[in-house]
């Protein structure tokens, strides 16, 4: 389950523009706004339906892509 949820944020972070430079994601965490993790799991949300995914794994899938990004950076 948790490889499926890691594979799941690898793909989310390939292919949506939200986490590419001058998306919402990314522009949002540069920019220092609030809590970075608000602004990935309101993303995250919007896209549970395209990676076939419960809404009760947006919270495991963010903190994911929050830590992928925060090694990028």
């Amino acid at each position: 389950m948790e490889h499926d949820l890691q594979s799941v944020a690898k793909e989310m972070l390939q292919y949506e523009p939200e986490f590419k430079e001058g998306g919402f994601v990314y522009t949002h965490i540069k920019q220092g706004k609030s809590d970075p993790l608000v602004a990935i799991k309101s993303a995250v949300d919007r896209m549970t339906d395209l990676y076939d995914v419960d809404h009760s794994q947006v919270g495991q899938i963010s903190n994911l892509i929050l830590e992928e990004l925060s090694r990028k950076n």
